[in-house]
């Protein structure tokens, strides 16, 4: 087998490529694990969390995966551990981009689709290949393999399509929540909407180089570079999350509300609209003196 039910025999090359992948995502984990620790100035936001638990995901499976397929532990122990750091690593990168949606979106209304669509997610691609594969690795092997190898590919794609629909949403309303800046603004503000649309081109391409890999019959190498996918579109995610936060409160624009027709206005006009003081005050930001302020 490749993987699936048990310790790998594999040539140098996979071998050497395993390990590599291993690194890779072990050394970005612990770099965003620091970053959490040194730059968050609360702990109690479902961002910090999210983030929190999609990291220790993704090291828990890298470590559980390269002791099982090299026979460094009891087998179907390991493959519960896989499971437990796939689901935080998967499904923790999802709730990581439904918890940045409150920036841009501030009608929860508009947003709880998404909670839903990650929940029932949750129930048929985790639960089932969970089943599948804890199966695979018992005496039962050759009743549950066939099945996992299917449904492994099905809940790959999926998602892989749940997290594209989530980010375009996402860029949707950065792009709408960002208009009236763009209007008013140096096109170096522009910049963020073309820096947000090419790192989500990036995230694609990412997810398509993992869906080859699988699709290509490479199991092996497919667990072992998935961590490093995700742990790259976690990184990405962090400084995409802080230059769009320096666009909206270091540029000046935190005592600005924008109206859902389009327009901006002072905070205390009265009106309703998305109140960019309201943004949680996750990172720690730089003082504002000497940050220009804007008159009505």
């Amino acid at each position: 087998m490749a993987g699936e039910s048990g310790p790998i025999s594999a040539p140098l090359p996979i071998n050497m490529t395993i390990a590599g992948f291993f690194s890779i995502a072990c050394y970005n984990c612990i770099e965003i694990l620091i970053i959490l620790l040194d730059r968050f100035k609360r702990h109690n936001s479902l961002y910090f969390w999210s983030m929190l638990v999609t990291t220790l995901g993704i090291l828990l499976h890298s470590i559980v995966v390269l002791l099982r397929y090299y026979g460094l532990g009891p087998n179907f122990m390991l493959a519960v551990l896989t499971c437990i750091g796939w689901y935080g690593m998967v499904t923790g990168f999802s709730v990581v981009l439904y918890s940045r949606l409150h920036l841009v979106v501030s009608d929860e209304s508009r947003t709880r689709w998404v909670l839903i669509m990650i929940i029932i997610s949750f129930c048929i691609f985790h639960v089932p290949v969970t089943v599948l594969f804890l199966g695979t690795n018992t005496r039962l092997t050759e009743v549950f393999i066939g099945p996992f190898h299917i449904y492994e590919r099905v809940q790959l794609a999926g998602f892989c399509v749940q997290e594209c629909i989530i980010s375009g949403f996402y860029i949707l309303e950065t792009i709408r929540t960002l208009k009236p800046i763009l209007a008013i603004r140096l096109p170096k503000e522009r910049k963020m909407t073309r820096y947000l649309i090419l790192v989500n081109i990036l995230v694609i391409i990412l997810d398509i180089s993992l869906l080859f890999t699988q699709y290509a019959g490479y199991f092996q190498i497919q667990t072992t570079y998935k961590p490093v996918v995700y742990s790259i579109k976690l990184k990405m995610e962090f400084v995409l999350l802080n230059r769009l936060l320096r666009v909206l409160q270091l540029g000046g624009y935190d005592h600005w509300r924008f109206l859902d027709g389009g327009s901006i206005e002072p905070v205390g006009s009265g009106q309703d609209g998305m109140q960019l003081q309201r943004i949680p005050d996750l990172i720690e930001r730089p003082s504002s003196a000497g940050v220009p302020r804007r008159d009505a």
